[in-house]
């Protein structure tokens, strides 16, 4: 499944903050959007079951980080094809809290493609 992080075929250079903006739009905004549903099913599970509760906010954060995971890559790879700064869009995406700093436990979940 890839996703497409282009709304037109510009072949012009890609700015950092666009990709950025793309990236917090297409990436973060579903994490966000998964994080708040397992949040909501656990509020409407409180009168069910306590562990019911914890399951669905437990498998809200676990199905957002893997939509992260899977797609940060994705959108990185796509914004240095479309000409944008590997540097300046790493300094950018970390201070924007779009990725992690290099080398972070955290930056080393992403799943990555093989190279073929």
């Amino acid at each position: 499944m890839n996703m497409n992080f282009d709304r037109d075929n510009d072949p012009q250079p890609i700015p950092v903050d666009l990709a950025i903006s793309r990236g917090q739009l297409l990436v973060n905004g579903p994490v966000q959007i998964l994080l708040l549903s397992g949040a909501a099913t656990a509020y409407f599970l409180l009168d069910v079951s306590t562990i019911a509760c914890f399951v669905a906010v437990g498998l809200g954060f676990i199905l957002a980080w893997l939509w992260w995971s899977y797609f940060i890559p994705q959108w990185r790879e796509w914004a240095h094809a479309r000409g944008a700064d590997p540097e300046e869009l790493q300094f950018e995406a970390v201070r924007s809290k779009l990725t992690w700093p290099k080398g972070s436990f955290f930056e080393r979940t992403e799943i990555r493609r093989r190279e073929r």
